[in-house]
Order: C-alpha cells, then structure tokens, then sequence
C-alpha cells in the first residue's frame, strides 16, 4: 500500500519531469523563432537580389536603346555637316569670297560640335526606399526630350526626394544592404537616409 511519502514522491518527480519538459518546449520555442527570423532574412535578401536583377537588366536595356540612337544622331550629324559644308562653301564662292572652303569647315564644325547628351542612365530611390521605390532614370533621353542638361534633370530627381546613384553604385550599395539584413542589422523597407550612408565614400 503506497503511503503518503510515496505520493509526495512521485509528485516530486512529476514536477521534475514537468520542469524538464517546460524547459525544453522554450529552448524548442528560441530554436523556432531563430530560424523563423533567418527566414524572413533570407526571403527579404532574395526580395533585394529579385529587384538587382531587374533594375540591372533595365538599365542594359536602355543602354542598347541609348548606343543605338547616339549612332543615329552621329550619322545624322555628319549628313547635315556635309551638306552645311557643301552650301556654304558654295555660298560663299557666289559672292565672291576667297575663303569659301574655310567658311564652310566652319559652319560644318558648328554642326558637328553639337553637344547632345548620350548613355547616362541612373538609379534614383524614391522616399519609401527599398525595395518598392525603385527608378530606372534614362537621364540623357530625359535631357534631350526637354532640352535641358543633364545635371538638370538629377537636380530634378533629388528636389523630389529621390537619391540617384549611377549603377555600380548601386550594386555596390545593395550588397552592403544585404549584408545588414544577414546580421540584423537592417530590415526591409529601408529609406533613403539609410541608403546614403552606405554609399562608399568618394563616390
């Protein structure tokens, strides 16, 4: 027949085993929310990598588009020079003037000397950061379109909140980002007062 110690006992026990098992259900609890935490990590670094891809291949996109309309204004050019060239010399024979050829190199050199803007593409961060307030900015197409300059057209972009970096910059930021979000140091959505302290200095 069990006496009372023996119940005493066995109650001890019981609560032993039960402080074992709240133990291990908490250690079990940390173990779940650390690979919880390196899953949101990884799946906001793969977010980062996804958006890389795709600002990146925009930005060769518009490269191609830009190289092959810079050898259409070159031709363009040098058709127009030639003909400004060819008039102006024969211009200035007609009125009797000695120095048509050089009259004429001259206002063909006018022509050809037109600056106009080419290639320069950017990656502008708008106020509600990474990763959704991502522009690709075709700057020389810009510039062209509205006859401004180009430092106009960024001075645009950064007096409407946007933080333009050109793209290796990018790149360069994005893998410091993606680093912060492996050790914790960053979470997704990052702003752009973020952003700028990570880009390298001198550039």
């Amino acid at each position: 027949m069990e006496t009372i110690a023996d119940f005493t006992q066995l109650i001890e026990a019981m609560r032993s085993e039960l402080g074992h098992q709240v133990i291990a259900v908490k250690r079990l609890a940390v173990t779940f929310a650390e690979g919880d935490v390196q899953l949101i990590r990884h799946d906001q670094v793969a977010r980062l990598r996804i958006l890389k891809s795709r600002v990146m291949e925009e930005v060769e996109n518009i490269k191609r588009i830009e190289s092959a309309a810079q050898i259409g204004s070159t031709k363009g050019a040098l058709l127009g020079g030639g003909a400004v060239f060819t008039l102006g010399s024969l211009f200035a024979t007609v009125i009797g003037r000695k120095d048509a050829f050089n009259i004429g190199a001259r206002m063909a050199g006018a022509v050809l000397s037109g600056k106009v803007p080419f290639g320069t593409v950017l990656i502008a961060v708008g106020k509600e950061g990474l990763p959704e307030d991502v522009k690709v900015v075709p700057v020389s197409r810009l510039a062209r379109e509205s006859s401004r300059s180009e430092s106009a057209v960024v001075a645009n972009f950064k007096n409407n909140g946007y933080l333009p970096m050109n793209p290796v910059i990018f790149t360069k930021v994005l893998d410091r980002v993606e680093r912060g979000i492996l050790d914790g140091s960053f979470s997704l959505p990052i702003k752009t007062d973020k952003l700028t302290k990570q880009i390298p200095e001198g550039c």
